[in-house]
């Protein structure tokens, strides 16, 4: 069975290793966060200041999770990346010894494979692979796993639907005047909630007529001032207004907004506490606390949906929301992303999403049917691709590819159904659900032969035929519906 004691040798070995092997942190089983580099403002911010890494039953694993959330924090991954990680592998250790597994020759790709498989979460998947790929790559551990690909998910939409939002600006001043200026502003420059928790209280810069906000772009880990409009930059000279008065000149509190407290007395209605006058305290606010009278404002505003079913808000809505209103008026993706802070474009397809009242306006010209099953209507991307909508678009033996760059061979000429820029309509139906059949049949037969590669690949494909024959039953009933 392995040692501590051998792992403590193959680390002291390794060039990673030797750096941490004496550090007093390994001998402990409660972590200061603040001691692994993040600061105490990054701490109150998350409500988040120890790691515990104690309760495990292999002492082998023990040690090399405590090496492996030194590796995550010294690449800096955020609190809630390494908060996960460590609740993963202690999960691991626990799911290992139940199933008698006390010495890692023991474990195999396909043990993993299922622990992996009990989450619907991709953190799991993310620490496992992280962790063995560290371990081997350091020489501490080799343990024979590879990954499976993921598979394709519809993108989780987290918008406020516009009926939500009206009733939103209508019922703000419910809220403290902070917190609705807090959320107005969220809305307006689409910001993560800790970026608007971070943004100092000096954040103005006026140039003759123009007005620029220092935002602090997390995903980069860089500042960066953005031009905004006159009334948004009013609005943020109200919060200052208000810290001056509150908090007076000699205050040394340098962010923006501040925590709020409502009043704790049990016998007086949540409405009330909301309309009595709140307490500030000269402190950054949490996102606990904003959750929480997120939460509360939602019960005393009663938001409702078109179909009569309560609406709860969460702070990440108001900036999907402020995604989804510059793809519905055509604003490139390159901005969106820029605007929201994004490295990449991987997130637009939760911000091509258009309203339902859009969508049924849409579905009774001509509507398509994506690969995540979604009803959709197809406009080209970027202005320029206007005039060649009708040029750009290819039939397929099994619907039509409105790929953007489609002027020459395309690499997924052999498979439309895997490529986020095919699409399918109803005069579709006959031949989807024809193949369906056959390839059913197909599953059947590589079943008998124990093909399972084979197997692996129709099921693959059957699903991808499904999600479309379901987005098609969508579809014709939101034309009938009309």
């Amino acid at each position: 069975m392995l040692t501590v004691e051998t792992l403590q040798e193959r680390v002291t070995n390794s060039e990673l290793g030797r750096k941490w092997i004496n550090d007093p942190l390994m001998n402990q089983d409660v972590w200061s966060l603040i001691e692994l580099g993040y600061s105490s403002e990054e701490c109150r911010i998350n409500g988040r200041y120890n790691l515990h890494l104690n309760n495990f039953s292999l002492p082998w694993l023990q040690f090399l999770s405590k090496l492996t959330i030194r590796a995550t924090a010294r690449q800096r991954f955020s609190m809630g990346r390494i908060t996960h990680r460590v609740c993963d592998l202690k999960l691991l250790d626990k799911y290992l010894f139940s199933q008698g597994c006390v010495d890692p020759k023991l474990i195999t790709e396909s043990l993993l494979n299922q622990f992996i498989a009990q989450s619907s979460s991709v953190s799991r998947k993310n620490t496992i692979t992280y962790a063995i790929n560290l371990w081997k790559e350091e020489q501490w551990l080799d343990i024979y796993f590879t990954p499976t690909r993921n598979q394709i998910t519809t993108p989780k939409i987290e918008v406020i639907p516009e009926e939500v939002l009206y009733q939103v600006y209508e019922k703000f001043d419910l809220l403290p005047e902070p917190l609705e200026r807090l959320f107005r502003l969220q809305l307006v420059l689409g910001c993560r909630i800790g970026e608007i928790i971070k943004m100092p209280r000096q954040c103005l810069k006026n140039e003759g007529e123009q007005w620029f906000i220092l935002r602090w772009i997390e995903k980069r880990q860089h500042w960066r001032y953005y031009q905004i409009h006159p009334l948004v930059a009013e609005l943020v000279r109200e919060q200052q207004r208000f810290l001056h008065n509150t908090f007076g000149d000699n205050s040394d509190f340098d962010k923006l907004f501040c925590t709020t407290y409502l009043s704790n007395k049990l016998n007086i209605p949540l409405i009330e506490k909301f309309q009595r006058l709140p307490k500030y305290q000269p402190k950054t606010i949490s996102r606990q606390r904003i959750n929480v009278l997120l939460k509360k404002f939602c019960e005393v505003a009663d938001f409702k949906d078109k179909y009569g079913n309560k609406f709860q808000l969460t702070s990440h809505m108001f900036r999907r929301t402020k995604a989804s209103i510059m793809a519905y008026c055509e604003a490139e993706d390159e901005y969106i992303a820029g605007v929201l802070g994004h490295g990449s474009l991987d997130m637009l397809p939760h911000y091509r999403k258009r309203s339902l009242e859009k969508l049924e306006k849409d579905a009774d010209t001509k509507g398509y049917v994506d690969m995540y099953g979604q009803v959709t209507s197809f406009k080209p991307r970027k202005c320029r691709y206007e005039k060649l909508a009708e040029l750009l678009k290819v039939n397929t033996p099994l619907g039509e590819c409105h790929r953007p760059t489609m002027l020459g061979d395309c690499q997924y000429r052999y498979a439309c159904l895997s490529c986020d820029h095919h699409r399918v309509t109803e005069e579709d139906k006959p031949r989807l659900e024809a193949d369906f059949q056959y390839l059913q049949e197909d599953l059947r037969q590589a079943r008998t032969q124990g093909q399972q590669r084979r197997v692996t690949e129709i099921e693959r494909i059957l699903k991808l035929i499904k999600n479309r024959l379901q987005g098609l039953v969508q579809l014709q009933n939101i034309k009938e519906k009309h």
